[in-house]
């Protein structure tokens, strides 16, 4: 396994400066990129920063990565984190109704349409609701990250507990892709 926060010359930390990892990442890939690189320098190395740098840029991929780095096992995903699990029925709830909306206002009339049109602007009314409610989740989420990285260090983890790290980076997970399903379904109800 790679480990990118070497590669991009990083501390093994769950926070890092996204405009530091930025500044590495364009001086790393100017040496490394293809069109200017030496005989000596393979290919994969121009690859490999573009996929550290996608990795170490996100929260909850930098999280498993460095909880895998240490030899720690994630938490599971199988189980929602008790910070979050108040909106996991409301936000199953909305994508439900949504998407049976969508496939109601899909194969109808022009009519039928225009009479779904109300409902539609309330579905859109509540998926920005609930998409701002997660935003501010999330952020909370990158602050709590924020703490923890200022207890931890690589050879001793007496501040952060490693089980806080994997259950934010479980947070994390769910965030993401709640987030991401709620704009789709945003963006498709705006059609």
């Amino acid at each position: 396994m790679i480990d990118y926060f070497a590669l991009l010359q990083q501390p093994r930390r769950p926070w890092l400066d996204p405009e530091e990892l930025k500044e590495k990442y364009h001086e790393l890939t100017k040496v490394a990129h293809p069109d200017r690189q030496s005989s000596a320098t393979p290919d994969s190395d121009f690859a490999n920063i573009n996929e550290a740098y996608r990795v170490l840029l996100d929260p909850k991929l930098r999280l498993e990565h460095l909880l895998e780095l240490e030899g720690i096992l994630p938490a599971s995903h199988a189980n929602v984190p008790e910070q979050i699990a108040d909106v996991f029925l409301e936000i199953g709830t909305l994508i439900q109704e949504t998407d049976r909306l969508l496939a109601k206002s899909t194969t109808t009339t022009v009519l039928s349409k225009a009479l779904l049109r109300p409902e539609i602007l309330e579905k859109q009314k509540l998926t920005a609701d609930l998409l701002e409610k997660l935003e501010t989740m999330y952020a909370g989420a990158l602050k709590e990250l924020k703490l923890l990285d200022q207890t931890w260090t690589s050879t001793d983890k007496t501040g952060a507990e490693p089980s806080d790290l994997s259950v934010l980076s479980s947070r994390f997970a769910y965030l993401t892709r709640w987030i991401t399903q709620l704009k789709e379904r945003k963006f498709q109800l705006s059609i």
